[in-house]
């Protein structure tokens, strides 16, 4: 089914192949939905999400959350290898309990509880790790995208977009803080 596109939508696309151009990336596919938790790009799709409330935005802002969500387009190698090296790691953590049940000897409890509570306890650990790597991971992806819009429109409109994102609270005060010290930085 082929939608026509409105104004803003066709812009939007525009922005997208020339924010991909300036930084040398495939431009990823745009999804417009109505309503969503914000701009998104989504990595296994390779595909940037704009909801209606983003492309009301004022032309500098827009420009800057589009050049943002291009700027994931350029982490997906990065992105896809933490998503196989978590799906591998759970696996593997799946696979031992399993290992374990079908050569322990056969006395029930003991292959039943012994694997199943060090499973739990394994992965009650493994969890916590893998949700501080990915905080870390994602915190380092969000500050990679604002600094690649930076430097496609400069850190002061990058300020001013993430200023007004933060306003629909999908903004962090760690990302304000560190284009707040970026554009300090480039002005010294």
């Amino acid at each position: 089914m082929i939608m026509k596109l409105r104004a803003e939508e066709r812009h939007v696309l525009a922005l997208v192949a020339d924010d991909a151009a300036a930084l040398h990336v495939t431009p990823p596919r745009v999804r417009f939905v109505e309503s969503s938790g914000g701009p998104c790009y989504e990595t296994l799709l390779n595909r940037i999400e704009i909801d209606r409330e983003t492309l009301t935005l004022p032309e500098p802002l827009l420009r800057i959350v589009v050049a943002h969500e291009v700027g994931h387009a350029t982490q997906r190698k990065s992105m896809l290898l933490d998503f196989a090296r978590t799906l591998a790691s759970t696996m593997t953590l799946l696979a031992i309990p399993c290992i374990a049940f079908a050569t322990l000897p056969g006395e029930d409890l003991w292959r039943v509880s012994v694997p199943g509570l060090a499973f739990v306890l394994a992965f009650m650990v493994c969890a916590k790790i893998w949700r501080a790597r990915g905080e870390k991971r994602s915190a380092a992806f969000e500050l990679d995208a604002d600094a690649k819009a930076a430097s496609i429109y400069g850190s002061a409109s990058a300020l001013a977009a993430l200023e007004a994102m933060a306003t629909r609270r999908h903004i962090s005060a760690a990302r304000l803080d560190a284009m707040r010290a970026r554009l300090v930085s480039g002005l010294q």
